[in-house]
């Protein structure tokens, strides 16, 4: 257990009024958990965390699983029947008006919604509790970055950012035999490993109407060939290996010609200026020292496409939260799948990636913006113009 996320987790608390913070789960069913005690193996049997705003925490677990714990060094009950469970839960909860869990009213953050309907409704009964939604106190404990952290997505994002003009000119390079999109993802994947890059999937090498299904993966037996006049889309995400490396994960667009079509360089200009709307509000509202939700900037960029007539191919979410997960445990940037009402807080990270989905092509920009002391930093190279594949 990190002893700062525990004092984070306080700091927390007392400043938005939450007595405790009570963590429970049942077969790895929560990673909020552990993300806060640490990794503990074969646990068999439901277990439960209290981290009260102003005391020593305290675990909650069947004696079967207690040996697994105690090195931990936190007090520690143990019951063997669920009628001793209980007993302990309403001692633990006493004096306990509101306590977060792993919930969202209503379903609407999945990612922030890990504990079943029935055990919240255990815990209102057992403390005679208010049970509110630990979203933002998770991703202000467990998901903010160190600067190890920092560092390690900064080199990342400079070699996907290389790596993805060397795939542009690897196509280009290649064009007289017709490289398919598995061959670009292989080459992809090779100058990952090469750079030290863990990509545990992808990348998407999308052509034409390939680039319409936003997570697509060629296969080596059905993927294209891509020629002269085609659009390529290519999206590939990776971290540094080691407990401190975070991701990056970036989009570009290329066409193999001098001239784009106009409806592609269009789409083109609505989806970048999407992605800069919507970067901007982030910078004029976290400067000023205001609050800032991940549904709020989802807006921005909606509204921006919407205008430009392409409303209706804008089909998911404007960004993800990043960190050891490609798609992390912090704010998302949503007002359409979810309403994201986590706050875009100090010291994470997230990507905007606006999308327009033609029948016939696709197209996403996509950057990763760090949440530093002075405002978003872009961490990642801006595409701001179509590359043009073959011609340089």
């Amino acid at each position: 257990m990190a002893d700062s996320a525990i004092i984070q987790a306080q700091e927390f608390m007392r400043r938005e009024g939450i007595d405790a913070w009570l963590l429970y789960d049942y077969r790895g069913m929560n990673p909020a958990m552990w993300a806060m005690l640490g990794r503990v193996d074969n646990v068999t049997r439901p277990c439960w965390f209290l981290v009260p705003a102003r005391r020593a925490p305290q675990l909650l677990v069947h004696h079967v699983d207690a040996g697994r714990f105690a090195s931990l060094g936190i007090s520690t009950a143990t019951f063997a029947s669920r009628r001793q469970m209980l007993a302990w839960l309403r001692v633990l909860l006493r004096g306990k008006a509101r306590v977060a869990m792993e919930y969202s009213p209503m379903g609407e953050l999945p990612r922030a919604s890990r504990v079943d309907a029935g055990t919240v409704e255990l815990v209102r009964e057992a403390g005679d509790t208010q049970v509110v939604s630990s979203a933002d106190l998770h991703q202000f404990a467990t998901q903010r970055w160190s600067e190890p952290m920092l560092a390690s997505h900064r080199s990342a994002a400079v070699k996907l950012s290389a790596v993805v003009i060397e795939a542009f000119t690897y196509i280009g390079a290649r064009l007289a035999s017709g490289p398919t999109e598995w061959e670009v993802a292989e080459f992809i994947r090779g100058r990952c490993r090469d750079l030290g890059l863990e990509m545990p999937e992808g990348p998407v090498v999308a052509a034409n109407a390939h680039g319409s299904d936003p997570h697509y993966e060629p296969e080596e037996a059905t993927s294209w060939a891509i020629r002269r006049f085609d659009w390529v889309l290519i999206d590939l995400w990776a971290r540094e290996h080691g407990d401190v490396g975070m991701f990056a994960d970036i989009t570009w667009v290329g066409y193999v010609g001098r001239e784009p079509p106009e409806q592609h360089r269009s789409v083109f200009r609505a989806v970048t200026g999407a992605r800069d709307a919507a970067l901007e509000h982030m910078e004029r509202v976290l400067r000023a020292g205001r609050p800032l939700q991940g549904w709020q900037v989802d807006r921005v960029a909606r509204r921006h496409i919407a205008a430009q007539g392409y409303g209706r191919y804008f089909t998911h979410r404007l960004g993800h939260s990043l960190g050891r997960e490609v798609h992390g445990e912090a704010a998302n940037l949503d007002s359409w799948e979810t309403k994201d009402t986590r706050r875009l807080l100090t010291g994470i990270a997230v990507t905007i990636e606006p999308g327009v989905y033609m029948p016939a092509f696709g197209v996403r920009s996509e950057i990763d913006v760090y949440i530093g002391e002075r405002g978003p930093e872009v961490t990642t190279t801006v595409q701001r113009d179509i590359v043009l594949i073959g011609e340089s």
